[in-house]
């Protein structure tokens, strides 16, 4: 087991698309700072701000979704701009495409079957793969927020305003959810087994879930609540959840997503045939 770990993690290290990718979500972290930056500073004038606001509430959203979309304007801290980064989805998509591409191209080149043939079992390889895509996802995530990261520290102090505890609860929030949302994409990258047929579920299923239950939001209150346990939104309500004393969900819903997409994950990559 463990040498089939260092093998796939050596062939994650050669994976041009996850460093691609890393690179790329570098960039769009640095550029989103200076879009919310810029965003944050036209909306600082009290004039803009109500302007704004009563503009979203004539097109019929109402109080709290207006303050809820303004509200994701990070205020000029490093911290908020951090947890925004973290929470605005971007993350989402970039992870989706590095780990569709990394299983998809197991069964593309035949390397799957390369690696059950010389004696490992289904189960063992399943994992090992997983570990890899946890660490890509890490990849993913840390350029994103490092990108943005280094423009806000230019930008502002490296200064909070929230506590220490508040941090460290968010952060925990945040990579448990990544951790369950890797085992998702790849139980969708096993079962669609084409790299882009992959990407493009990883992509449209989330959009279209959140969609539909925005739409239902609207007239039933009961779905708003369920929003919060679909992990893709889940992930980006984490600051709203803790500020509603409701942070327990994101550790509710990660070890589901994580331990249900294993077994089925798994499940399903023990009955495939393997070409």
């Amino acid at each position: 087991m463990g040498k089939l770990i260092v093998s796939d993690l050596k062939k994650l290290v050669k994976c041009r698309t996850v460093w691609v990718c890393a690179v790329i979500s570098f960039l769009v972290g640095m550029l989103m700072t200076f879009l919310y930056d810029m965003a944050w500073n036209n909306m600082a004038d009290t004039q803009n701000y109500q302007t704004v606001f009563y503009f979203m509430r004539t097109m019929g959203m109402d109080s709290e979704m207006t303050k809820q979309v303004l509200s994701q304007f990070p205020s000029q801290v490093f911290w908020q701009y951090v947890n925004t980064l973290l929470s605005d989805g971007n993350i989402i998509i970039f992870a989706a495409v590095v780990i569709s591409v990394y299983i998809g191209s197991e069964y593309n080149e035949g390397t799957f079957k390369n690696t059950l043939s010389r004696g490992f079992s289904r189960t063992s390889v399943y994992i090992s793969k997983y570990i890899s895509a946890v660490l890509a996802m890490a990849i993913t995530v840390l350029s994103y927020v490092f990108g943005g990261g280094i423009v806000a520290a230019i930008k502002f102090d490296l200064t909070t305003d929230v506590s220490d505890e508040e941090m460290i609860i968010m952060v925990l929030a945040y990579a448990a959810l990544f951790i369950a949302l890797t085992a998702v994409f790849m139980l969708i990258a096993v079962l669609a087994k084409r790299t882009g047929f992959a990407i493009a579920l990883s992509i449209v299923i989330p959009i279209i879930v959140s969609l539909v239950v925005r739409i239902l939001s609207v007239g039933f209150d009961w779905v708003t609540n369920a929003a919060s346990y679909w992990i893709f939104d889940t992930a980006t309500l984490v600051s709203t959840l803790y500020q509603n004393n409701d942070i327990y969900i994101p550790f509710m819903v990660a070890p589901i997503y994580l331990v249900l997409s294993l077994a089925v994950g798994m499940f399903t990559f023990s009955r495939q045939e393997i070409k």
